[in-house]
């Protein structure tokens, strides 16, 4: 199965992204639940408050991201994989986050600063896009200003910065596995099916860009 064809189809799909909005809201209630509604003895309520607020964050990301800047349409198997991909890494860094008695100090913060960043490449790339796109003589071109022009798929990037962050705010070094996973997620599976839609859409625009800009890693990879 050609997995570029998610990103020819430009239908609105509202009832799916509204769905997986809701799924997400409920994984985010029950991330509530476990750092609040269950008793964790010798856990550090500010460690359980932090990754609260980042689960929120995310979530509101996510709602921005869905609403706001996809434009294709997101169908009912992506909306199943995604609910039960975000469903266990949230679960499952609240849960062990909750039990931790590592002592809130200088990781925690590394890890709130990389979650702030991350969110901010992510987000804050997609609305360049975004904003560069809405003129009419961008119409048909490639953008590869701003943040885009450290990463072709520097919103991936964001990504793995924001989890890699929320895991050392979990205080749990052994979740690290979880921004592994994702970075290879991202470069084995989605960023090749980008790649194959986007050289087909714009061509020789793409290919120039390809052969200047780093993959996913600014200046690495």
């Amino acid at each position: 199965m050609d997995q570029s064809a998610i990103y020819r189809d430009k239908s609105p799909s509202i009832k799916s992204k509204a769905t997986l909005a809701a799924i997400h809201f409920l994984i985010v209630l029950a991330v509530l639940w476990i750092l609040f509604g269950v008793q964790h003895q010798g856990s550090s309520g500010l460690r359980r408050s932090l990754l609260a607020a980042v689960a929120i964050l995310y979530f509101t990301r996510v709602l921005g991201t869905l609403f706001v800047f996809i434009k294709r349409k997101v169908g009912w198997s992506e909306v199943a994989t995604i609910a039960v991909w975000v469903g266990f890494i949230d679960i499952l860094i609240a849960h062990f986050g909750a039990m931790s008695d590592v002592k809130v100090g200088a990781w925690t913060l590394v890890g709130g600063l990389m979650v702030l960043t991350g969110s901010a490449v992510n987000t804050g790339s997609e609305w360049q896009r975004m904003v560069w796109k809405r003129r009419p003589e961008n119409k048909g071109h490639l953008y590869t200003g701003g943040m885009w022009g450290l990463s072709r798929h520097v919103n991936y990037f964001g990504d793995i910065v924001l989890f890699t962050g929320w895991v050392l705010m979990s205080g749990q070094p052994a979740l690290l596995i979880i921004p592994v996973v994702m970075f290879g997620g991202f470069a084995f599976g989605n960023i090749p099916a980008q790649d194959r839609y986007l050289l087909e859409r714009y061509g020789e625009e793409y290919k120039l860009y390809e052969k200047s800009t780093a993959r996913l890693i600014p200046f690495i990879f």
